[in-house]
């Protein structure tokens, strides 16, 4: 999707709840494309570190909203 240019307007991202996708691959490519996202959303993902919300906040200069939940406590 991304070569094919479908995703060049993207304005928001809703990774809530998907399995596969790493946090490497979420922050490649929040590198290409974070400039346009305006809403992110991660709720779901508690193994995302704090280092990536430091990295990727400053990546991403429109961003007007921002939903993430982290349980207290779950099993590795």
């Amino acid at each position: 999707m991304v070569s094919k240019g479908k995703l060049d307007r993207i304005r928001a991202l809703d990774v809530n709840h998907t399995a596969n996708l790493t946090e490497a691959s979420l922050l490649k490519f929040i590198r290409q494309r974070g400039r346009l996202i305006e809403g992110l959303a991660v709720a779901g993902k508690p193994r995302l570190a704090e280092q990536f919300f430091v990295n990727v906040i400053p990546l991403m200069k429109r961003i007007k909203y921002a939903s993430y939940y982290f349980p207290l406590c779950y099993t590795i």
